[in-house]
Formats: C-alpha cells, sequence, structure tokens
C-alpha cells in the first residue's frame, strides 16, 4: 500500500520539535533553524530523539491522536518461508555481510518501538503530534521490518529481514491512513533530518508531486552520501496519477545520482494490477503479497511498491557494509549493474540480485569481496605423561631386572632339577672320545 497524496497545509509540530516543523514550513530557498541549506555543513537539530525503551502497546494506544487505533496483524508469521526470501535469497549475502555499523532512516508512518526484532537497532523521532514509537498506519512498521527484521528463524519465525545487522532510524512524518495522506513539505523535512542523523540509507515509501523543497531535500542528502530509495508509486484504482516524486528523479541521474526507484512485482514474475507506467523505475523487488512484520509484534502480508522498495534498501545497506568507501552514485550503480535483467516496461534494470550486489567486482572498482574470516581454531592442550624423578627410574630398573633374573632362574630349574633328580644328584661321567677306526684302505696298505 502506497500512501497518496496529501497538499495542504503543513501539520503543526508536537512540542519538542520545532525545528522540524520549522523545516517542514520553511520558504523555498530558506534554511530552517537546525537544518542544514543545500551544500553547507549539517549542524545537528535542536530535536531530542525518544529513547528506543517506549511504553506497552496499550500506553502507546492512549499516547496516540484521537482516532489513530493501531493496526495489528496476525500472531503467527507461518511456517513456510516467505517467496520474497526464496526469491532474492538475500541470506547467501550474509556470509559476506549483514549491513552492521549501516544507518537506514524510514521516512514514513512511524516504528512501533515494542518490536522485538528490531530491538536494539531502533532510533525515532517524529514530525507529528503523537509519540514517535506509536504507528497509527502500520506502514512504516512493515517497512522497517522487510529492511532489518532479526534472524529468527532458528526459534520458528521463518520472516528475516534483508540486512538483519543494520540501524533503524524511524522518521515519522504522518498519522493518516491511506484515505489521507501524506504532506509534500513533511516528507523533504523528514528526509533533512535523516541527512543531519547521519543516515547512509533513505527509504521512501511515500509520495508526493515534485516540488522546489523536495527537490533541494534530496539534493542535500546526495552531498552528503546519502542514497535515497524511492517507491515507484501504485497506480490506484487504474487512474495512472504518476510521475511520482521523489522516485522519478532516477531518471536524471546528472542530478540525482543518489536516487533508485523501486517498482514491484508479484511471485510469477509479472507486473501486479497497480503498476503505474507513469514513473520511471530503476530495479524492481518483491511487492505482491509480502510477509513482514506490524505492530505489537504481530505479522501482515502486504502490496505496492511501498513494500518492494526496503527490499532494495537492505540490498544498498549489505553494499555500504560491504564497499564503506562508495559513493551514494557508487551504491546506486552497483545495485543497478547487478540486477537480474529487465523483463519488459515498468522493469527497469530487472530484479534486485543482493548476492551479486555485494560481490560482483565492477569496471573502475578492482576489489573482491570476501567472506568474513571464520575464527581461529581454539587450542588443544594435550597433556603429558608426567616424567618420573631418578629414584623411581631405578626402582623401576630394579624391579624389572630382577623380574627377568627370576624368571631366567625359573627356567633353568625346570630343566636341571628332574636331570638331578635322575642321577640321584651324582656328578656326570665325562667320557673322552672315541679312538678313529682304520679304514679298509688303511688294512691293504699294510
Amino acid at each position: 500500500m502506497a500512501i497518496p497524496v496529501l497538499t495542504g497545509a503543513a501539520m503543526l509540530a508536537a512540542p519538542g520539535v520545532a525545528a522540524l516543523a520549522t523545516a517542514a514550513l520553511a520558504a523555498p530557498g530558506v534554511a530552517a533553524p537546525g537544518l542544514a541549506a543545500p551544500g553547507l555543513a549539517a549542524p545537528a537539530p535542536t530535536v531530542t530523539p525518544k529513547p528506543t525503551s517506549k511504553p506497552t502497546h496499550s500506553q502507546a494506544q492512549q499516547a496516540a491522536a484521537p482516532g489513530c487505533t493501531v493496526p495489528t496483524g496476525n500472531r503467527s508469521p507461518g511456517s513456510a518461508r516467505p517467496w520474497a526470501q526464496q526469491q532474492l535469497n538475500f541470506a547467501d549475502a550474509w556470509q559476506f555481510t549483514t549491513g552492521r555499523r549501516v544507518t537506514v532512516a524510514v521516512v514514513d508512518s512511524g516504528v512501533a518501538a515494542n518490536s522485538l526484532q528490531l530491538g536494539g537497532r531502533l532510533r525515532d523521532l517524529t514530525v507529528t503530534t503523537t509519540d514517535a514509537g506509536v504507528d497509527c498506519v502500520g506502514h512504516g512498521t512493515g517497512v522497517a521490518g522487510i529492511i532489518a527484521a532479526a534472524d529468527d528463524q532458528a526459534l520458528g519465525n521463518p520472516f528475516v529481514g534483508v540486512a538483519p545487522g543494520a540501524n533503524i532510524l524511524s522518521i515519522k512524518i504522518t498519522d493518516s491512513d491511506a484515505a489521507q495522506g501524506v504532506q509534500a513539505t513533511s516528507l523533504a523535512a523528514g528526509i533533512r533530518a535523516a541527512v543531519v542523523r547521519g543516515a547512509e540509507i533513505i527509504n521512501v515509501s511515500v509520495q508526493t508531486p515534485d516540488t522546489p523543497d523536495l527537490r533541494r531535500a534530496v539534493m542535500d542528502a546526495r552531498q552528503h552520501g546519502a542514497v535515497v530509495v524511492a517507491a515507484a508509486g501504485n497506480d490506484v484504482q487504474g487512474q495512472a496519477p504518476g510521475p511520482f516524486f521523489p522516485a522519478e528523479y532516477s531518471a536524471d541521474p546528472a542530478n540525482f545520482s543518489n536516487v533508485v526507484s523501486v517498482g514491484a512485482i508479484q511471485q510469477d514474475g509479472a507486473l501486479p494490477d497497480f503498476a503505474d507506467p507513469n514513473t520511471h523505475v530503476s530495479v524492481v523487488a518483491p511487492g505482491k503479497a509480502v510477509l513482514t512484520i506490524a505492530p505489537d509484534n504481530t505479522f501482515q502480508t502486504q502490496d505496492g511498491t511501498s513494500f518492494a522498495a526496503p527490499f532494495v534498501s537492505g540490498v544498498a545497506a549489505l553494499v555500504k557494509a560491504s564497499h564503506p568507501t562508495l559513493t551514494a552514485a557508487g551504491v546506486v550503480r552497483r545495485i543497478i549493474a547487478t540486477a537480474d535483467g529487465g523483463t519488459g516496461a515498468e522493469t527497469g534494470a530487472g530484479m534486485v540480485d543482493p548476492l551479486q550486489a555485494v560481490t560482483a567486482v565492477l569496471p573502475g572498482e578492482g576489489r573482491a569481496v570476501t567472506p568474513a574470516a571464520a575464527p581461529p581454531p581454539s587450542p588443544v592442550a594435550v597433556p603429558r605423561a608426567p616424567v618420573p624423578d631418578r629414584l623411581t627410574r631405578t626402582l623401576i630398573v630394579s624391579v624389572t631386572g630382577g623380574a627377568l633374573g627370576a624368571a631366567a632362574l625359573v627356567v633353568v630349574g625346570a630343566v636341571v632339577i628332574p636331570a638331578g633328580r635322575r642321577r640321584r644328584w651324582r656328578p656326570g661321567r665325562v667320557h673322552p672320545p672315541a679312538a678313529p677306526q682304520p679304514s679298509a684302505a688303511d688294512e691293504w696298505a699294510s
């Protein structure tokens, strides 16, 4: 489900988030306090992110805006390995990297703070009137899960994110459901906040029209080395309202080399019925009947380019972790160059390929990625036989010699004693040798 556009008055920010609210309301060309203008160094914002320890689900619902019912899904993810994981086989890339130490920003509806599969790797802030850890839509939580949900397959949970070692920075820009939409200016403010917070990858699974403010925010991300992964958007009820932004910026790589636009495919490889023909597509990823997490540690099957984009954001995190010196343009180039080949219109360079994106040696890079070195084997202690002292050695030799001597005496006695008894212990006679007898020849000669 892609969240549609709302272009109206800017939303009011909650107390403590004045910098981001000001960024969302800034006039074109005017930098907001606490956020960087394009081309300038980015100072630390005045917003303090809330700690990752959050209220319980029931407490979070009470903190939500009036009318916000936190959506939940199924308690069980099932037992079958999700088709998207089978299709992409991103676990093959984990021998090289899991995306550790890479920060992926999710500019969306927030991420449920009690998500166990994101535990310890989630930071958040908000420009809305509700708690940063409350996802009133369930959209941002699902996106974050596809990017970085921890590997709990050993516990019987088949669902896992593309980069389970990556960190998630949730920037909540809306509390609206699909019928209401997203503020265009809030999206630009959210992208700027992600840049200021040091995100290397920025996932944008919402769309707006092209505005000068949004252009400047995406260019500012490029200047700070951040990749923008944008959902190509959905053709809602056959209206084909595209092109959508920031995804359409990918059609202009001279100015937006850091943007990759993501379309969706379904399990049989075909385009889903919601594919939008008017927005440029760089690569495609699974986006129909995609399993992911939902608020309150539940699971949901989702449709839309919104849920195709995070697969590519996860791959971008793997690429950045394994090729840390690559620029944002270099990460985008690697993702597109290693895709599985386009299959027709609206598929771009084809299906994203996580393993090839990490390991392929591309012209001009000249560096192969090797698996992480296995830890050296632990030495095994083999105890030595104790060395006897001299006294012990002497005793052993003496006892052994004595035993051998006694055995010899026994053998001799067994032969001599019976013979002596037969002679009644008289000495035996010595017989002189017999004289030789004359031969016949001697007798004839005489």
